[in-house]
């Protein structure tokens, strides 16, 4: 797609041409190469560092470049949309008259300023007439069903061992803070945020006329640490075996009696004989509190919460309340306009209505059918790759190649479009949110009981991602990333090889990570290694673990090797299957050059490309923290390291600080 503007100090040309015959004025260039930084010390920043020295970030945003920050230009495209179809009556009932109208009502700033919060009055009232525990649990069971989720968080999902059939799933919550680990830190950016977060709990107390303000918030917070001292840690989430304990209701309602499970979930008519329950150490907790934590604590709790949940819906001293806080946590200096706010909330409410009309005008279907073509070539490479690995057993490698053809591809958009069956109303904007997550919830719960929807995509069609489903073993490339510096159809293979086909590969690495390479072909939990094998297959997992470890951000802040060898496994397996799908063509068998680089020269150059991003430090922070994707500069050089066709291309050497000897390069796909 070539809505997009390119990036700075890039030079793009496009004009019709033979695949088959490269043209060099029909090619994306490589522009700003600081030539004086060798490739074997840094290759991010050799192909970035211009790029990252001159572009600032915008005030109002906390990053800039490709992968999650397109999808701040993205935005413009789907404002461009919005404020079309708001500017015009519509029928009832059609999408466009959805979108544009939730879209009218929340950038009607003038009448959501003169409620102010008056819309959560009755909410709040509720919360102050009850009268007991039961009353606790009854109105968290009932907020639940409108997108309020405070200390159960309840989901729907493929069973793990049984992916035929949906089942009741719940996980630790009740926490207000990014993770449970920033209660327990001392340092002084983590005493930052915490005692901005109180700030701003204490904020939405004072807005909504409730005296002692700051003393509730403490009250708050202490409740939040007593919690998450039973929450894993990130890394603790990612044993998929110990976060799988299926209970039976009847047993959880006789242990968690103030939860009172049985009358939780017949409340909410969903029926039940088991659920499993992610983290039961979290709900042994919470019950323990809902029989000793007093019940004006928790009432102040729950009023917290739902402050919280509800404040980015409400006046502007509440959206001001949420943004001083987010200042802190992520570094962003300016609020965003409001234009770009209610992007986002279509967004995330109305997304794949609002998809349907991005597809519409700025999707190119001849970009679907190309991506689909490249999908095949990697899974093809992958194939003759798993054939040549030298620490596999071919029983193993039958299972792997199994699994590998089973997987579903999804490309551009869902062939079967979520529907809404809601009521928008243009004047109404507090209205339409509540309406909205509680068809949210409605659309979740629908299919318990029932076998998984296979149409279901996890991601509305405009947004820049890709992901694996390890559950329903699918693969997912919306539109969104199908654009430059990712993918275009008129670039030659080694742009999109290194760009698209880079992130193919790793969806598919995926499968085979340290999480999904414990699924089966159909998405069930279950073994398919021999022991030898998979005793290899973790010893050279915790290699990378360990190298990643070493590697900074922010000087003393180091990569959690732990906590991100999922994304760094489909890292290294990416690229690796990639350039192998790319010497297949024709272009990656010959040595003709385009603006002055080989085609390998291009492969890697796009590679170092498509993670082009700088952030802001506070981000940068709570990012290593809570992400599991390594800064984007690891996503290049951390891969790099271990790939000998780019020492062989760049003729890396001894003395080059990211030169590992060929023992040390560690390959697992």
């Amino acid at each position: 797609m070539k809505k997009m503007l390119p990036m700075a100090l890039l030079a793009i040309a496009f004009t019709s041409c033979k695949k088959e015959q490269p043209k060099e004025s029909t090619k994306i260039a490589y522009t700003g190469i600081t030539e004086s930084i060798k490739p074997g010390d840094n290759f991010f920043m050799r192909v970035n560092k211009v790029w990252y020295d001159s572009t600032p970030i915008a005030e109002d945003q906390v990053g800039v470049g490709s992968y999650s920050f397109l999808n701040i230009p993205q935005k413009k495209l789907l404002q461009n949309i919005l404020e079309e179809v708001s500017a015009t009556e519509h029928e009832v009932g059609t999408i466009e008259q959805k979108v544009g109208d939730f879209y009218a009502s929340g950038m009607d700033t003038a009448q959501i300023n003169q409620r102010g919060y008056e819309p959560l009055k009755p909410i709040l009232e509720r919360i102050n007439a009850i009268s007991n525990v039961e009353g606790v649990m009854d109105f968290v069971t009932e907020e639940m069903e409108t997108g309020n989720n405070s200390i159960i968080a309840l989901r729907v999902a493929p069973d793990n061992k049984n992916s035929s059939i949906n089942i009741l799933h719940v996980s630790q919550s009740g926490l207000g803070l990014p993770d449970r680990d920033y209660y327990f830190k001392t340092d002084s950016a983590t005493v930052g945020i915490q005692n901005a977060y109180k700030k701003y709990i204490a904020t939405l107390f004072e807005l909504t006329d409730h005296a002692n303000g700051m003393e509730k918030t403490e009250t708050v917070y202490e409740m939040e640490k007593q919690l998450a001292e039973s929450h894993k840690t990130r890394i603790e989430r990612r044993n998929i075996k110990a976060n799988y304990n299926k209970f039976s209701v009847a047993d959880m309602s006789t242990d968690n009696a103030h939860i009172g499970w049985a009358d939780m979930l017949a409340t909410l008519k969903l029926e039940a004989d088991s659920v499993d329950v992610q983290q039961p150490a979290y709900y042994a907790k919470l019950d323990e509190m809902l029989g000793s934590t007093s019940l004006d604590d928790w009432k102040t709790y729950l009023m917290a919460h739902t402050l919280d949940n509800y404040a980015n819906f409400l006046s502007t001293p509440f959206e001001k309340a949420v943004f001083e806080y987010n200042k802190v946590l992520l570094g962003q200096s300016e609020q965003q306009p409001r234009a770009q706010l209610m992007v986002q909330q279509v967004d995330r409410m109305l997304g794949f209505a609002l998809g349907q009309l991005y597809v519409k005008r700025y999707f190119d279907e001849e970009d679907k059918k190309r991506v689909a073509d490249l999908v095949n070539n990697l899974q093809k490479a992958f194939e003759n790759r798993m054939s040549k690995l030298d620490w596999m057993s071919d029983s193993t490698k039958a299972k792997a190649k199994e699994k590998l053809y089973a997987i579903t591809k999804k490309v551009g958009y869902p062939d079967v479009w979520r529907e809404y069956d809601v009521t928008i109303g243009r004047d109404t904007y507090f209205e339409n949110v509540v309406t909205l997550q509680k068809n949210a919830y409605e659309y979740r719960m629908k299919d318990l009981n029932k076998a998984p929807n296979k149409e279901e995509w996890g991601t509305t069609p405009s947004t820049v991602t890709a992901y694996y489903r390890a559950s329903s073993n699918e693969i997912v490339f919306p539109a969104g990333i199908l654009q430059f510096p990712y993918f275009d159809k008129e670039a030659d293979d080694a742009v999109n090889y290194g760009g698209i086909g880079m992130v193919i590969g790793h969806e598919l690495t995926h499968a085979f990570d340290d999480n999904g390479s414990q699924y089966d072909k159909d998405g069930n939990l279950k073994n398919w290694w021999t022991e030898d094998d998979l005793a290899k297959f973790k010893a050279k997992t915790q290699q990378l673990i360990d190298r990643y470890s070493t590697f900074t951000v922010l000087d003393s802040v180091h990569v959690k090797g732990a906590l991100t060898i999922g994304e760094n496994t489909a890292d290294n397996g990416g690229i690796a299957i990639a350039y192998d799908a790319f010497k297949l063509t024709q272009q990656g068998q010959d040595t003709v050059r385009i603006g002055g680089y080989t085609p390998d020269e291009r492969f890697f150059m796009s590679i170092a490309r498509i993670w082009r991003v700088k952030v802001r430090d506070e981000f940068m922070r709570n990012y290593v923290n809570t992400n599991p994707h390594s800064p984007a500069i690891w996503r290049v050089n951390g891969p790099l390291m271990n790939f000998t066709p780019f020492y062989e291309t760049f003729d890396l050497q001894p003395g080059d600080q990211n030169f590992k000897s060929e023992e040390e390069r560690i390959k697992i796909w």
